[in-house]
């Protein structure tokens, strides 16, 4: 299946959604989907085997509106299904992007303060609603977060076998709603 993943936050960015992206796509890739992620970013890192589209914050707001909405068409062009992070700077070239191709996709809730401050604008309410009514799903939920490693201090091998199992059904879950958007 080939999966386009759109987010407006993407590492460097330390951003708690940027570090999701990141790690979905990076189990994504390894479970053999075709992976592209669009992103905002100036110098992304990158995946082995994913394909990272990058579209610069440092423009206007119109622009920079209009570029991702370029390169997510393009992307979009050999995607099965759109997966994208909340957020009005992504959730309205998504909406519009998703039908014009009348592609499916699938709105996922990382970014809660987001969320919250698009409750609270008229516009930015109106484009929440818009992306999440022709969203496929809309979910929230979210693997464990990573255990912190620190100097000198021992490793618990079960909390990372714990990590590592929420994000290995986090993965399937995501896969088994691809499959039957």
């Amino acid at each position: 299946m080939n999966i386009v993943l759109v987010t407006p936050l993407y590492p460097p960015d330390i951003a708690e959604q940027a570090r999701y992206i990141k790690e979905t796509a990076a189990r994504l890739a390894k479970k053999g989907h075709g992976i592209t992620i669009v992103a905002y970013a100036h110098i992304p890192e990158k995946i082995p085997g994913v394909r990272i589209i990058a579209v610069s914050k440092r423009t206007l707001l119109p622009i920079r509106l209009i570029a991702y909405t370029k390169a997510l068409t393009s992307a979009a062009h050999t995607a099965d299904i759109i997966y994208a992070e909340n957020g009005p700077s992504v959730e309205l070239p998504v909406t519009f992007v998703s039908l014009l191709m009348r592609l499916p996709f699938v709105m996922h809730i990382g970014d809660k303060a987001a969320h919250e401050r698009s409750a609270k604008n008229v516009f930015l309410r109106y484009i929440k609603h818009l992306a999440h009514a022709r969203a496929r799903a809309v979910i929230a939920d979210m693997p464990a977060t990573r255990p912190e490693i620190l100097p000198f201090q021992p490793v618990s091998l079960a909390e990372h076998a714990a990590y590592d199992t929420s994000w290995e059904t986090h993965i399937n879950s995501l896969t088994e709603i691809f499959t039957h958007v």
